[in-house]
């Protein structure tokens, strides 16, 4: 398989496996009767709406925002890993989802700058 298309995948995999994790972590998990569900599910949920078309029509801009945009959900993972007493499920599936998908949009770019290099390079 092509590089550029495996870390595309792996990208893609890894976003909406988060993107999954995250409504499973705010709607099933249990929590205390103060949580405001819908508040968290637009903090958390939302803004991963935003780079998805751009992931989907794999725009190596949209896949370095995305990058950034994961180093958020990184560290509230790890946060919730820390403080958390139970359930560590959620924080633990959050954390290697974004760390895969930091990982796999970084790699995209590189590859698929490299790709188009050199398809420019053989035209001219």
């Amino acid at each position: 398989m092509n590089k550029v298309l495996f870390f595309r995948w792996l990208t893609l995999l890894s976003f909406f496996g988060l993107m999954l994790t995250l409504l499973g972590w705010i709607l099933i998990a249990p929590h205390s009767d103060n949580f405001p569900t819908a508040a968290m599910l637009v903090l958390g949920v939302v803004p991963l709406l935003f780079p998805m078309r751009g992931l989907l029509y794999a725009k190596p801009y949209t896949h370095a925002w995305t990058s950034f945009l994961m180093l958020f959900y990184f560290s509230h993972a790890v946060g919730e890993l820390y403080s958390g007493d139970s359930m560590l499920l959620y924080p633990l599936l959050a954390l290697i989802f974004s760390s895969l998908c930091f990982c796999g949009s970084i790699i995209f770019i590189k590859t698929d700058a490299k790709t188009r290099n050199t398809s420019q390079k053989i035209k001219q």
